[in-house]
């Protein structure tokens, strides 16, 4: 089970990375299906390090997003 966790949340973080990079990014759509995922790996395996990671991936976007929105709306 631990590395198929591994593996979904390596996915996870990767495709969101690359449509970052890509500058082809809805953050807050991008967050709503790594909440989703997230969620479900919790239910299965709370405290896995690569769960935290996802978690961890999650609120720094959140606050990468927050300051851009910042630098616009300011």
């Amino acid at each position: 089970m631990t590395d198929v966790i591994a593996e979904i949340v390596d996915q996870a973080i990767a495709s969101a990375q690359r449509r970052l990079d890509e500058g082809d990014y809805d953050w807050p759509a991008s967050r709503a299906v790594l909440e989703i995922i997230l969620l479900g790996l919790e239910a299965r395996s709370l405290g896995h390090p690569d769960v935290r990671r996802l978690r961890r991936f999650i609120v720094e976007r959140d606050e990468a997003w927050k300051t851009s929105q910042v630098g616009k709306n300011g």
